[in-house]
């Protein structure tokens, strides 16, 4: 049967053995209890927490349950293993440019010498640029620099209502016309901001800013990672450059996949290369370089697209059979269905649950969903959290807690009824990564009833774009979210429990009198039937909306949105009391092309050599993989470039036919074993299993638990925790 695992023997999933002997015996351990253990910690310890059981596995999303389940194209379809390895599964970023991201220089560029460097064009006019400042002021800053007295007074120049940028201009003109001789600081006197220039002496602090000499604002590295995604880059980024602020500083287009080897660009701004390349240097995992300089900051949604670069193993389909699919691919394209990696791995609290909650104000809920018991390191901590309180959580909080959990228990803590004030601790991408997900359940549920319902070709009632959509609308509740950012930054009054409304009561009337941020709406055409009969429209011109308050509705589908929203208790134009949880919605294509796309078969023997060479790999001088001629098994290697916030796994299901989720394509890793009865021959040969048994269901959770290993002892050493050797449970 399609979608059914073929072959082997199903001997079931391991665990999370990077968890295994995580809470010795006799109570807790310091590695992971951490932080300021407390009196409850460490008499209750032995009381629930002995020897642990190793992690039952539990099931995880299917296709079904986030509304993925129709076809566009009408094929056989055939067997191969998608990602059966990390390494098999390569993603380099696209830029706006065209161009692909590719590591191929570890080294950073030469400092510039003065004469090099090129200045403001402001500054360049002369020395006393009266753009700037007037000639008034100049002459008196002069006065200040030539005088030899010390009854001099400063200069203060009044600059309130100006930008950062502004006055940081006004700094770097005195400074290169004065050099270190003029002192200039920024100070606020009664609600006013002054720019003071004074001459330097002992007892003056110094301007201690480094002269910016690189090209641009922002420098732009490339990012080669494996085996984690793109948050967690840039937090363990961020901790080595020892950032004192939060690492969503660290500009980027898009999030890549975890288990994946990936390339993308960051920006930072006036960080110099030098220090991001001794920083990162011994980061495993994680290599940086590629240099350069721009003049604007990186941000989500600027770029052209990826590039994958596939393996698919165990390919048992004739050569002709997978020509066939794949021509189809390329020429049909796919259902454009947001992937399982939007929604999570934890079928019991699913991203798009808690994003429901968020838009329908059950923040408690959402919270308790987030925090919910599970085994692993957080175990311990998230049942003190549900059993005793936000405090005793805290005690108990592991050094290598996840970010958002860490976030929200530290915020309870302090004030278990601040509900809103502890969501907003969490970075702002991961929680409209949770409502989006609803978003896209949403999206994903309507057009598998659009193509139920109606053919695979435009039909009345749908849309087609008149200007450029960019599939997503997360880069628009980005500005949403650094607005609020910047309002909290000001000393904006939190909200607490008595603020927040009941789920009933969030409707239009809690929104009518909400000023919620103007965004233009993307012209989109409702098709007729004169239009459809024209031939002027394809399947490819159809678009359908994530719901929100600056999208049209399709009328084919309006009332099967609405149906949804209202089960749901949420309306059609998703306001929301507080407006970060307003969603303005966005257009996203039902079908997608692949572009640039190529395909060989290969044979190999070894099942777990790589197939495909890496950035890292090249880097390395490597320049051979393990295919060979006359090997035992078949591997398709794919290339293609999908558009942003495409899933290539969405593109691989059309093309094989089967289904994408983890439990389904795990049940089929097991195909280079020996069938059940020459094991048992081999067992009762020599009384011990075949190690390759072992090896077969080892390699899935090997190199996650050697990586998740390396990552603890790398936080460790980043934040100067002195490393403690520990016995084996």
């Amino acid at each position: 049967m399609r979608g059914q695992p073929r072959g082997g023997r199903w001997r079931g999933n391991r665990g999370n053995q990077g968890n295994r002997g995580s809470w010795p015996r006799g109570g807790s351990s310091r590695g992971f209890e951490g932080r300021g253990r407390s009196n409850y910690g460490r008499q209750n310890a032995n009381q629930h927490w002995g020897k642990p059981k190793r992690d039952v596995p539990s099931k995880r999303l299917s296709e079904q349950d986030i509304g993925v389940t129709k076809y566009i194209n009408e094929h056989e379809g055939f067997n191969g293993i998608i990602k059966t390895r990390f390494s098999d599964f390569q993603v380099s970023e696209i830029n706006e440019q065209g161009e692909v991201a590719k590591l191929t220089d570890l080294s950073t560029p030469a400092v510039p010498r003065d004469e090099e460097v090129v200045d403001d064009e402001d500054l360049l006019h002369n020395k006393y640029n009266p753009e700037i400042l007037p000639m008034e002021t100049w002459d008196r800053i002069n006065k200040v620099a030539t005088t030899t007295g010390s009854d001099v007074e400063k200069v203060q120049v009044d600059v309130t209502g100006m930008t950062k940028e502004q006055r940081t201009k006004i700094h770097d003109a005195v400074k290169k016309a004065f050099g270190e001789s003029i002192v200039g600081s920024t100070i606020t006197v009664d609600d006013k901001k002054y720019v003071t220039f004074d001459k330097y002496r002992k007892g003056v602090r110094i301007d201690n800013r480094v002269k910016w000499v690189w090209p641009g604002e922002y420098v732009y590295f490339i990012v080669y990672k494996e085996n984690c995604d793109t948050m967690e880059a840039a937090s363990r980024i961020a901790a080595r450059l020892r950032l004192q602020v939060r690492s969503t500083l660290l500009g980027y287009a898009g999030t890549k996949d975890r288990r994946a080897k990936t390339s993308q660009w960051f920006s930072l701004r006036k960080f110099d290369p030098r220090k991001i390349a001794n920083a990162c240097r011994d980061l495993r995992d994680i290599q940086v370089g590629n240099y350069s300089f721009r003049d604007t900051n990186l941000k989500l949604g600027m770029l052209k697209g990826n590039q994958f670069r596939i393996c698919l193993r165990n390919v048992t389909a004739s050569d002709e059979c997978v020509d066939e699919a794949c021509k189809l691919l390329r020429e049909k394209g796919f259902l454009n269905y947001y992937g399982l990696q939007r929604f999570g791995t934890r079928i019991e609290v699913p991203t798009y649950e808690i994003g429901k909650k968020l838009l329908q104000g059950n923040f408690r809920e959402a919270i308790q969903s987030i925090l919910g018991e599970r085994s692993g390191p957080m175990s311990r901590a998230l049942h003190l959290y549900h059993t005793v309180s936000a405090y005793a959580a805290l005690q108990a909080l592991p050094h290598s807690a996840p970010p958002t959990e860490a976030k929200l228990i530290q915020a309870l803590a302090q004030n278990e009824n601040d509900l809103i004030g502890a969501m907003d601790q969490v970075a702002r991408n991961v929680r409209l990564l949770y409502i989006h997900s609803y978003q896209s359940l949403i999206w994903n549920r309507v057009v598998s009833e659009r193509l139920q319902r109606f053919p695979h070709q435009p039909v009345p009632g749908d849309l087609v774009p008149l200007a450029d959509v960019k599939d997503d609308g997360i880069e628009e509740l980005e500005d949403e979210e650094s607005e609020k950012d910047e309002t909290e930054l000001n000393g904006a009054e939190k909200k607490t429990t008595d603020d927040i409304p009941e789920k009933d009561s969030i409707d239009s009337k809690n929104t009518n009198n909400l000023h919620f941020k103007s965004k233009t709406m993307i012209p989109v055409k409702v098709l007729t039937q004169e239009d459809c009969d024209s031939g002027r429209y394809s399947i490819f011109d159809v678009v359908m909306p994530l719901p929100g308050y600056s999208i049209e509705y399709p009328p084919n589908m309006k009332e099967y949105y609405k149906e949804l929203l209202t089960k749901d208790d949420l309306k059609l134009d998703m306001k929301h009391k507080y407006k970060s949880y307003s969603m303005c919605g966005g257009y996203r294509h039902v079908v997608a092309r692949p572009a640039d796309m190529s395909w060989r078969c290969v044979r190999y023997s070894q099942p777990h050599a790589d197939l495909i060479l890496s950035d890292a790999d090249e880097l390395a001088g490597r320049t051979t993989t393990g295919a060979t001629d006359d090997g035992q098994y078949k591997a398709l290697l794919l290339t293609m470039s999908l558009p942003p916030s495409s899933y290539a796994t969405m593109a691989l299901r059309e093309l094989l036919k089967v289904d994408t989720s983890g439990d389904n394509q795990a049940l089929q890793n097991n195909y280079h074993q020996k069938p059940a009865k020459d094991d048992q021959k081999d067992d009762q040969k020599d009384g011990q299993p075949d190690q390759n048994e072992e090896d077969a269901t080892d390699e899935q959770c090997e190199d996650v638990e050697k990586v998740e290993k390396r990552k603890l002892e790398e936080d460790s050493e980043g934040v100067g925790v002195k490393k403690t050797k520990q016995n084996d449970g």
